[in-house]
This record gives C-alpha cells, sequence and structure tokens, in this order.
C-alpha cells in the first residue's frame, strides 16, 4: 500500500463480479500507460470481452519502470502498451465502455477502456470490443494520478454466462 493515496476513482462498471486486491506502482512512480486483455467476438459461444488490465507505472522523467495488474483474466489476448507520450505525462482519469445486462442473450459488461492523460490527449488500446457505450470518465483530483487499481472481476461460471471483468476503481496518488 502507498501513504500518497488522496482519492479513490471508480467508473461506471458491470453489475457483476468482486474486486481483487489493489495493486500499486512503486513509490514516486505514477501509472503513464496500459494494455488490454480482451476476448474477440466469438459467434456462437459465449462472449466476455474484457479481461483484464495491465498499468505501466514511470517516473516524472517518464521513463517506464514497471508494470502491474491485479489479475490475468481468463480468456482474449493481450493488446500492445499505449501511453502517455513525454514526460510528466500520467494516466488521470479513466472510463470504461460498458454493456447493460442483455437478460436471456450473451452478457460481456466491460468491452474497453480509455484513459485520459495529464498533458495530452486520451489513449486508447486497439483490440476494444464493440458493444455497449462509452461511460462518463472519472478524474482524480488536480496534482494527483492514478497508482493503482482494483479490478471488478467475475470468476469462471462454469456453464453459465461469463463476463469475465466489469469494471476497476483506481486509486489516486499525489503528484
Amino acid at each position: 500500500k502507498r501513504h500518497d493515496v488522496v482519492q479513490t476513482i471508480e467508473p461506471k462498471s458491470g453489475p457483476w463480479g468482486e474486486f481483487t486486491n489493489t495493486v500499486y506502482c512503486e513509490t514516486n512512480t505514477w501509472a503513464i500507460g496500459f494494455r488490454q486483455r480482451v476476448e474477440k467476438p466469438c459467434d456462437k459461444c459465449d462472449d466476455t470481452a474484457l479481461n483484464a488490465l495491465e498499468l505501466l507505472c514511470g517516473k516524472k522523467d517518464g521513463t517506464s519502470v514497471k508494470s502491474i495488474k491485479a489479475h490475468d483474466g481468463f480468456w482474449g489476448d493481450w493488446s500492445e502498451v499505449v501511453r502517455c507520450p513525454g514526460d510528466k505525462n500520467f494516466l488521470k482519469g479513466v472510463s470504461f465502455k460498458i454493456e447493460p445486462p442483455q437478460e436471456l442473450g450473451d452478457d460481456t459488461a466491460a468491452n474497453d477502456c480509455r484513459f485520459a492523460c495529464s498533458r495530452s490527449s486520451n489513449i486508447f488500446a486497439s483490440n476494444g470490443d464493440p458493444w455497449g457505450d462509452w461511460q462518463e470518465m472519472k478524474y482524480c483530483p488536480p496534482s494527483t494520478a492514478i497508482c493503482g487499481f482494483s479490478l471488478k472481476l467475475e470468476n469462471m461460471q462454469d456453464k453459465e454466462d461469463d463476463t469475465a471483468a466489469n469494471g476497476a476503481k483506481f486509486e489516486c496518488c499525489s503528484l
């Protein structure tokens, strides 16, 4: 745990799953990029869409230090790492693309994730799934940036409908 956490932000998520343990960037590093694990649309099978997130942590000079992930997820492929360009450019806001419950259909919940950078425009991965709508961006307070997160994950449902990752909550630490 870090002692410089100022606030937890929780963008709108899907209704299923439990939060994993929170993982943090090392002291004096903050999130500067991310990648996501997404299962591609699979026609007549059980779609899950977003399965996991990994944040790339970096120093103020823009040097990346290491990555953190709260869970590996179960299905799909990891995207490329997408990062906020330059130095002193951290992840400060986050939004998920959420599909509402499908009643008798195949639920996926979270399909894609995007982040706001503190000194440039939003960043996206290239492997998001098509279902649902982008939710409101939630931001860290001024002079803070994302420094940790906990994934909202539905465990495997055996023969029931799987959704995997439904969202996440993020820790904002002082810069």
